[in-house]
This record gives structure tokens, sequence and C-alpha cells, in this order.
């Protein structure tokens, strides 16, 4: 196998585990349960080890974060800051942010009730009725995990999925 296909049959593969979270987002039927699906989504098909949510404090994110706080699988895995803050790191509104050096300004996106030991992230913003309200964020130990060269179409594209499925949920 030549190394065109060996890229093929990976981008094949990562290409197929979005499509199967993003199946899996089309079954919830809370706005919990959206996220449960999701968070399993990207650990069993990626193997990604920390995985967590930041929502906004405001009035559109409210309800997320209510639903978010009873569930027992996600509770510890959320972090509310201003919205002020979170505009900061995303300047660009929609894009996903991967990083791996200088984390320390993306800190403020971490639970305070669970550290995690990251070295790469990519942080994914999602809207709620053409507002963004928050990211799931993926983590890793590994510093070249998640690097600002990659590609982000795919995430972007299970972050509008998200989007939409979280208007009709919300």
């Amino acid at each position: 196998m030549d190394k065109k296909e060996n890229v093929e049959g990976i981008n094949t593969k990562i290409a197929s585990g979005f499509e199967n979270i993003e199946k899996g987002l089309a079954e919830a039927k809370t706005v919990a349960r959206l996220f449960e699906i999701l968070f399993a989504g990207i650990e069993k098909e990626f193997e990604v080890p920390f995985v967590w949510l930041t929502l906004t404090n405001t009035v559109t994110a409210a309800p997320i974060i209510e639903a978010i706080k009873s569930s027992d699988v996600l509770k510890d895995r959320l972090n509310v800051i201003k919205p002020e803050s979170f505009s900061e790191i995303f300047s660009s509104g929609l894009k996903p942010v991967l990083v791996n050096k200088n984390l320390n300004v993306y800190y403020k996106l971490l639970p305070a009730n669970r550290k995690y030991f990251v070295k790469s992230m990519a942080l994914v913003p999602f809207k709620v009725n053409k507002e963004i309200v928050g990211s799931w964020n993926n983590g890793d130990s590994r510093q070249n995990r998640y690097t600002p060269d990659m590609q982000t179409n795919l995430l972007q594209k299970l972050a509008q999925s998200l989007s939409l499925r979280l208007n009709e949920l919300v």
C-alpha cells in the first residue's frame, strides 16, 4: 500500500466516525442526551481522553446549562464562563480552534471540578438560534494530537449538526 492509499484510508475512517456520531445525534430526545451521545461518540470513535463542555452565562444558554447539570454523566464536565471571555478565544466565530502551545489562555474553558492533563485541544463552538452559546472541547495529553495547521471541516460540520439539533430541542 502506498502513502496516498494509506492517507485515503485514514481519511475515510475519520469521516465515517463523524458520520456515526452525527447519526447518533439525530436520535437524541433531550438536550442532556444529545451531549451524552456526542461525548460518548467522540470518546469511542476517536479515542479522545478528555471531552468537556463550556457554555456562556447567557439567557440563550441557560436551558442547556440546566439540562447538563441534571445529567450525572455531564455535570462534572461543564464550565460556564462570561460571554466576553468566550469571545476572546473564539474571535473567528464558529471556526474550531486547534491549539497545542501556550495553553494557559484556554484553561478558563476547563471545568472547575475536573482537571485534565492536556497538551493539545480542539475547541469547537456551536450556536443556538444564531447565537454562539458554547463549545465542546476535546483534549489530549499528546501535544501533536491537535495542531493549528490541521483541517477542521469535519469538526465544523458536526458542530452545525449539533446546533441544528439544539435548535429543535431547546
